[in-house]
């Protein structure tokens, strides 16, 4: 790979809140070479679902003898594991036109070895020709999992940009109504379809599932649960860190996997709580597996081989004969949990004891509980998660393997839109809660900053609306593949595309906000360096009731965090909702991106690379709630505490302007707890009177577009 030109503008000491996007204001500009792959790998997630429409990308297939290639790849376990997937292949993969799941162990394990096998691939020819037979031979959802996680994690692609999952599988995002209007006109020859630059163009309008049906009250905040890009960040996360990937290889213990398992869980819970208040909802309701599920949940999504998601009826019965060994076992494992976080520590097979007392051991229990790779015990905990959403989808158990059909909650692009999910993991976050409680109190020496006072904080009019969003949903439909001519294509060269003659996009209306700032005022006796958060609360619960801040300490949403550079005296802080860190805008659809790398490609203009559309982020335009039309109280908290640098500099090991650094350990900016000072029980007491806090009623005001 060519080295870049880089433009140095200029950086900042700042650091993501609980998504940790590298903040750099750094740009470079992608070469030729880097162009050209770049847009080899764009093509092979275009339509996903037919695998002969390129005839390059068949050839590159056929004429790899993936059998005898086993020293195309860089260690000795890899080929085996390549030999493995051979195997697999050999004896049955699972086949193309099957829904694959990751929850699925059969389907886990062939996902593993495509991924082993592309992850070691020894230079980028190897990788793309592993790629293009695994596109054209393997399992379409398979193929795309293990391909985005070997992109991800692979030092050498970093930078690489991958089409948004809502591109190119639309059927997990988008209503089965829209699928299949775009499905009808293909069927009709685009009948009633206009030309733009040649062609066939139409947007149809999309809608949430709440808006078709109300099957309880949950359905009031669909639009926030089945969000695009809510559900696409929630994805991406489990590709940094999948719960089956670990060890000293991959380095993902560095990055506090575990803690940072719970918090992000918990920061998920504390955003949608925010939403349900915004709509007139309580706290989340809480299960037993036991007695009914209250909350139904009717997806209304279609796989692409014809088969609906699983729907769940209201007060539907999860102790029923089919899952009582799986009950059973989760049962159990909930029950060692809470007894290990109780007692402070639990044993290992050798008899060996694992401190979970301290601190640090939060990322411990982390590992336990989501039962990774890293994870010091493997045989008494299991992943509680996993089971939970299995039982609770409501999915019919398959005659075999390859004829599964999951619910939402059993993918990672879709669980979000379910309301059983956060009550799932409510549960997984109250261990979180548990053994935070087992910790004791912050001290006012913990909690203030000598020499420094926040004498305030001021904030924008806070004004959410929502607006429209077009997704390019082309991918949903099959077009006319271009003949394969064996023979023509022999080389490994430059694949040639042929635009699509059509392009359908579905008109989404999303959660949006106005831009706003925020100033906080503070006195500093001398200069210093200082760590900033800034939470969003609510102030009253559901009934009116005004929340103690003990009772309220998990509702609270870090909003925003960096590093600032106090002088002595008046010091005033000014943040823009724009630049704030832990966010990222919208993704570039395909059509254009594939536009911008060809411009690039050609010198027509440069290709700019930046972490402004960062896999690694929550979405810009939901970091606040939807609030009210004549306005709904919450309020900030500002802490602003010492600087305490990590043992490994930030963005030390990676290019913090290609990459999210995952695996490096080198992502945060310092080494304070996760939530920190919210994440353990607080005494008011002491908490009040730090000078370095600060609360700020706020009011969020909801508005159509035409009040805006």
């Amino acid at each position: 790979m060519r080295t870049f030109a880089l433009f140095v503008l200029g950086a900042t000491l700042a650091v993501a809140s609980a998504a940790f996007v590298p903040s750099t204001s750094q740009v470079k500009y992608a070469e030729k070479e880097w162009l050209h792959k770049q847009e080899d790998l764009l093509l092979l997630f275009r339509h996903l679902y037919e695998k002969d429409w390129n005839p390059q990308l068949v050839a590159y297939a056929k004429n790899f003898h993936f059998k005898e290639s086993a020293d195309l790849f860089q260690h000795e376990p890899t080929v085996q594991w390549a030999k493995k997937l051979w195997s697999y292949y050999e004896h049955g993969l699972l086949p193309k036109g099957e829904v694959f799941s990751v929850y699925d162990e059969v389907h886990r394990e062939q996902a593993i070895a495509l991924f082993r096998v592309l992850y070691h691939a020894k230079d980028w020819e190897t990788f793309y020709k592993v790629a293009a037979w695994a596109r054209y031979y393997v399992n379409e959802g398979m193929f795309v999992y293990a391909l985005t996680v070997a992109v991800t994690h692979r030092a050498d692609l970093a930078g690489f940009v991958l089409p948004a999952p809502y591109e190119i599988s639309p059927y997990y995002f988008i209503n089965t109504e829209v699928i299949q209007k775009a499905q009808q006109y293909k069927m009709q020859g685009y009948y009633g379809m206009k030309k733009v630059d040649g062609v066939y163009t139409v947007t149809i309008p999309s809608n949430y599932t709440g808006w078709y049906m109300h099957t309880n009250a949950e359905q009031k905040i669909s639009y926030f649960t089945e969000d695009i890009g809510l559900n696409s960040y929630y994805y991406y996360l489990h590709t940094d860190y999948p719960f089956w990937l670990g060890g000293e290889q991959f380095g993902l213990s560095k990055d506090r996997r575990g803690e940072l398992y719970l918090y992000e869980h918990q920061q998920i819970l504390a955003r949608y709580y925010l939403e349900r208040l915004s709509n007139d909802l309580g706290r989340v309701p809480e299960f037993s597996w036991w007695t009914p599920i209250a909350t139904g949940y009717y997806p209304d999504l279609q796989y692409y081989n014809g088969h609906s998601f699983p729907a769940r009826d209201n007060y539907y019965h999860v102790d029923q004969e089919s899952n009582y060994r799986e009950i059973r076992q989760v049962v159990d494992y909930e029950k060692r949990l809470r007894d290990v976080i109780d007692q402070g520590f639990f044993l290992l097979p050798d008899g060996k004891k694992v401190n979970l007392s301290t601190p640090e051991s939060i990322d411990v229990l982390g590992n336990l509980i989501q039962a990774n790779p890293d994870s010091t015990e493997h045989r008494f905990y299991k992943y509680v998660a996993m089971y939970a959403r299995i039982i609770m989808g409501a999915a019919i158990e398959p005659v075999e393997p390859y004829q599964v059909i999951p619910s939402a909650l059993e993918h990672y692009e879709s669980a979000m839109r379910d309301p059983v999910f956060y009550q799932i993991y409510k549960r997984i976050v109250a261990y979180y809660h548990q053994f935070k409680e087992h910790l004791p109190e912050y001290t006012y020496d913990e909690l203030s900053y000598p020499g420094v006072k926040v004498d305030g904080v001021v904030v924008d009019k806070l004004q959410t609306y929502f607006d429209r969003f077009d997704v390019d949903i082309t991918n949903a439909i099959d077009i006319e593949p271009e003949p394969y001519v064996p023979g023509k294509y022999e080389g490994f060269g430059e694949i040639e595309y042929k635009p699509d003659p059509v392009v359908i996009k579905a008109r989404t209306m999303r959660l949006n906000h106005k831009p706003f700032t925020y100033k906080v005022s503070l006195t500093a006796d001398k200069p210093g360096k200082a760590a900033v958060r800034v939470f969003l609360g609510p102030k009253y619960d559901q009934y009116g009731g005004q929340y103690t801040l003990n009772e309220n300490r998990e509702n609270f949403y870090e909003l925003d965090y960096f590093v600032q550079e106090l002088t002595a005296g008046k010091n005033v802080l000014t943040r823009s909702s724009v630049n704030f860190n832990g966010y990222v805008k919208d993704r570039t659809s395909f059509y254009e991106l594939y536009r911008s790398v060809m411009a690039g490609y050609t010198g027509a203009e440069k290709f700019q690379l930046d972490m402004s559309e960062a896999h690694c982020g929550f979405p810009n335009r939901l970091m606040l709630p939807k609030g009210k039309k004549g306005g709904m109280p919450f309020q900030l908290f500002v802490i602003v505490s010492p600087y305490k640098a990590p043992q490994v500099s930030q963005y030390t090991g990676f290019d913090p302007v290609l990459s999210c650094g995952v695996g490096s350990g080198a992502r945060y900016m310092d080494t304070y707890a996760f939530g920190y000072p919210l994440d353990r029980p607080i005494d008011e007491t002491v908490f009040y009177g730090v000078p370095n806090t600060f609360f700020q009623d706020v009011s969020i005001y909801h508005k159509s577009e035409g009040d805006l």
